[in-house]
């Protein structure tokens, strides 16, 4: 085996090294987050519209507990339900306008945020998502890029280019270093 096979040969090794590790903890992050039930009632969306603005804004991500009975619920609340728009199942993260009991079943009322009228459906327990618990700013724009094709190239792209500029500088001051 000559010197250039083997040294091509460990670097094939790294990069194996280096994708299964990143496999490894992606694995590991989806089954913790799947299977611990502290964790796995918790659920994000990313924010599309401005109808909470400002409280909630265009590419903010909500996180929100899906684990909220809806007898706890009061007017005024935040949360997050599923309605056909369009002929398309959405979800929805509005505040809680009115809640009224008809044959003995809850029918919510929702508004947004800068609303004068309530939104025109109504709802029922089972199409409650759940509460809102807190927000995180305008990450939602990098995570729909990031799952978009585009963004996916991008990022792979990126990686790959992060990691050919470290072996490259990494190289250069190995050598210097042997120089000395």
């Amino acid at each position: 085996m000559t010197e250039n096979t083997k040294v091509k040969s460990k670097r094939i090794r790294k990069i194996f090294s280096i994708v299964f590790t990143i496999f490894l903890v992606y694995v590991a992050i989806t089954l913790i987050f799947e299977n611990v039930a502290f964790l796995n009632r918790y659920e994000h969306f990313v924010i599309v519209s401005d109808s909470m603005e400002p409280t909630i804004n265009v590419g903010d991500v909500v996180i929100i507990n899906n684990a909220t009975e809806p007898d706890t619920l009061q007017s005024g609340d935040i949360i997050a339900f599923e309605t056909t728009i369009n002929d398309q199942l959405v979800t929805v993260v509005h505040y809680i306008h009115d809640i009224e009991i008809s044959n003995d079943q809850r029918i919510f009322t929702t508004i947004a945020e800068n609303a004068d009228n309530p939104d025109v459906w109504s709802l029922n327990d089972d199409d409650i998502t759940g509460t809102y618990v807190l927000r995180i700013p305008q990450i939602g724009r990098f995570l729909l890029f990031a799952q978009s094709p585009v963004g996916r190239m991008v990022i792979i792209i990126d990686i790959i280019l992060i990691y050919l500029l470290y072996r490259m500088f990494f190289k250069r001051d190995k050598k210097e270093g042997e120089k000395r």
